[in-house]
């Protein structure tokens, strides 16, 4: 006789990585794994009432993981030479207005439209990994030539 399923087994996701999603650094995946395991616990709790506190604390995890993330990418990015990091931390800051918003007008007792703010950062996470992300992927095998900076700051670091 099989064993029964565990939990995880039984749980349906609503977003699931796959490899394409991968932009080949693992701390990068796994930060990207972190945010659509908090849209994938996130999504039950959507339009029920009496889960304030769990909505919120996925929202903290989300905060947290979304800061982090954005902040090693956005390294990674400057260092591999990627023409359009600023474009992308462009990004980034509105993705991260969006995760406090929420976080704020849950923190001030207003519930935001769940199912619409969930379509937003899906469809944020998705187009972004799926589509934003992938573009750099090139400059990480192959990074930019880089031309020595005209001058350097006093603390000696290039500009």
């Amino acid at each position: 006789m099989a064993d029964a399923p565990g939990p995880e087994e039984t749980t349906a996701h609503f977003i699931v990585w796959t490899q394409a999603m991968s932009v080949g650094r693992d701390s990068l995946d796994g930060h990207h794994q972190m945010i659509i395991d908090c849209l994938n616990r996130l999504h039950p709790l959507l339009g029920t009432s009496g889960r304030d506190a769990e909505v919120h604390a996925v929202i903290e995890t989300l905060e947290d993981f979304v800061l982090v993330h954005f902040s090693e990418e956005e390294q990674l990015q400057r260092q591999i030479g990627y023409p359009d990091w600023r474009q992308h931390k462009a990004q980034h800051d509105a993705m991260y207005e969006l995760v406090f918003k929420l976080k704020a007008d849950l923190e001030h007792g207003r519930t935001p439209d769940a199912q619409v703010l969930f379509a937003i950062l899906n469809d944020w996470l998705v187009r972004h990994i799926l589509g934003e992300d992938r573009k750099y992927i090139p400059y990480l095998d192959h990074p930019a030539e880089r031309t020595a900076p005209l001058w350097t700051r006093a603390n000696g670091r290039p500009c």
